[in-house]
């Protein structure tokens, strides 16, 4: 077996004479970037071409399809098109909806607000949404870079990039990432040197995530504890006395941390006004604090982190990345025992990826009445994971690994856009039928089969929101009942609500309740088994609209997709 110390490292992973990249292989001090670009740079250029380029791969999949993959982000596009709306004092949209900007699920929203007053709502939403991603690509090559851990490591991230929060379309969740990733970067900083524009930017990140996203706060409190402890204790001098490098220490990490506490304050005044709104809102009475056993988070956790393609194939690309992470793990266990001098000048940093894996096996799915909660947490374990990965220094196996890292990186981009293009192919059909509606209507979608052949987890289920958003108009089921977004129903301003729901159970519609008597508009997707041509519609009609199938008008028709008009039947419904 070979060792750095012992051969010339691989020419792959040897930083150019000069750069910054190998002022932080500089075992004196803990040296850091000088310029922000230089957060951004990887250990070559090769290297950082291979990684921008595949981020931007992955960005550009959410320009490949009119309509996102993203299970709920229709509903908070759409939302954010009525927060633009009621800027205009005679909006009649004032008469039934309310703005609460004291709220921890609003930052999304009030972005792509201000956006599209210049852009189009769905080009604003897109566009916030790349932002979040890059962002969040960018912080990842920034903490690599400041911990002073082989750049190349953070190709790794890619295959998560594109995660399980962003297919559910969680994108006030997905924003606050970005904002959470970067406050990281700037405590990692301050651990090591801190400077007052630092913390104070600390303190400002740390309002905007808690404004962006509740949950996404906490993650950052854990993670940031985490992390200005390890930083703080690796770069201190160990030639100072023990107390006073202790005091040290301590005080590096409160300046760090301490200005989270505006952030968490913000978080507990907003709770503690919408508790008394409705309590019942954060509690789950059937399932709460429901989770899966410690062994399945293990084997599925592909399935948690990702999860979002029929084909499995972004779980397959996952696993690989976890696999170099523990192949370059057992490397540096079995080599524990030797010379000092041949260990890593800078040691893993371990400690994030200690507590977000402790989080991710003690948080349940559904908490504080919120569903999906520990497969957010994915995430960040593999960002904890870039960070612990020891570095490789056996040389062919380290030239080797660097390839594999390469290969993953691009696999996933690839796979994520041409998912993302196959999902637009498969959906063309649903946006022509929309582009076809006319516009400030209320709608209501009917949908058998809300999964794709790409996707699953039903990326149609909210069709009728992106109607709202690209017609401007209003949408059954509406999020602007849920009290934590910004965009809210006033009191007694609802429609009468049914009994029995068809949001994810299209066989539940009743064309004469009188929730569907508020959306006369009504957009289908038929099942597999009817006819697609205009010789089904006869059977579209029989199948949604029963005793009423000739009294309804056909508004358009593509493919599986279908549109009527029900104005004017009446109101006599079951529930």
């Amino acid at each position: 077996m070979t060792f750095a110390h012992e051969a010339e490292p691989a020419r792959e992973l040897a930083p150019p004479r000069g750069s910054i990249a190998e002022a932080a292989e500089t075992p004196v001090g803990w040296p850091l970037p000088t310029r922000w670009v230089d957060h951004l740079l990887l250990d070559s250029t090769g290297t950082t071409f291979t990684y921008w380029g595949s981020v931007a791969l992955v960005v550009g999949g959410l320009f490949a399809t009119k309509i996102l993959p993203c299970v709920d982000y229709p509903q908070h596009l759409a939302l954010s098109d009525i927060a633009r709306r009621l800027a205009d004092p005679n909006a009649p949209e004032r008469n039934q909806f309310q703005l609460n900007y004291f709220t921890y699920n609003g930052l999304f929203h009030v972005v792509v607000a201000v956006l599209s007053s210049i852009l189009p709502v769905e080009l604003a939403g897109r566009l916030v949404l790349a932002a979040s991603l890059i962002a969040t690509a960018g912080a990842v090559v920034a903490l690599v870079r400041v911990m002073r851990r082989p750049a190349a490591h953070a190709l790794l991230f890619v295959p998560i990039l594109f995660s399980f929060s962003v297919g559910w379309g969680f994108v006030n969740y997905v924003l606050a990432t970005a904002v959470a990733a970067w406050t990281l970067v700037l405590i990692a900083r301050v651990a090591i040197r801190p400077t007052p524009l630092a913390v104070f930017a600390i303190a400002a990140l740390g309002v905007a995530c808690a404004f962006a996203h509740v949950l996404a706060m906490l993650i950052l409190c854990a993670f940031a504890a985490a992390l200005a402890t390890e930083a703080s204790w690796r770069s201190e001098s160990t030639t100072v006395e023990r107390p006073w490098r202790t005091l040290r220490i301590l005080a590096r990490v409160a300046a760090a941390v301490a200005p989270l506490l505006l952030g968490c304050i913000y978080c507990i005044q907003v709770y503690e006004r919408q508790y008394v709104w409705d309590p019942k809102m954060y509690r789950d009475a059937t399932i709460e604090g429901s989770s899966s056993p410690p062994w399945e988070k293990i084997v599925y956790f592909g399935a948690f982190a990702t999860g979002l393609y029929r084909d499995g194939t972004d779980q397959i690309v996952l696993w690989g990345a976890l696999v170099i992470m523990g192949w370059a793990g057992m490397l540096a266990w079995k080599r524990r025992n030797v010379w000092d001098h041949a260990r890593e000048a800078t040691p893993a940093v371990v400690a994030p990826l200690a507590v977000m894996g402790l989080a991710y096996f003690a948080t349940p799915m559904v908490l504080v009445g919120t569903h999906l909660i520990f497969p957010r947490l994915s995430q960040w374990a593999v960002m904890g994971g870039v960070l612990a990965m020891p570095r490789i220094l056996e040389t062919a196996t380290a030239t080797a690994a660097r390839a594999w890292m390469t290969r993953l990186s691009l696999a996933a981009a690839v796979n994520t856009f041409a998912h993302c293009a196959l999902f637009g192919w498969e959906t063309r059909d649903a946006s022509r039928l929309l582009d076809d509606l006319p516009a400030h209507r209320s709608a209501t979608a009917v949908i058998w089969d809300p999964d794709t052949l790409t996707y699953r987890n039903g990326p149609l289920t909210h069709l009728a929101a992106y109607y709202a958003a690209r017609k401007h108009g209003l949408w059954a089921f509406a999020f602007a009942r849920y009290l934590s977004v910004p965009v809210r129903f006033k009191a007694n301003s609802q429609p009468p609500w049914p009994a029995k729901g068809w949001e994810f159970s299209a066989e539940d519609y009743d064309p004469r309740c009188k929730y569907a008597r508020a959306f006369p508009v009504v957009i289908i997707k038929a099942p597999d088994d009817l006819p697609r041509d205009t010789g089904g519609e006869p059977a579209v009609r029989r199948l949604v609209f029963k005793q009423d199938a000739t009294a309804v008008k056909l508004l358009s028709h593509h493919g599986r997709y279908w549109a009527f008009d029900t104005a004017g039947l009446p109101d006599d419904g079951t529930y």
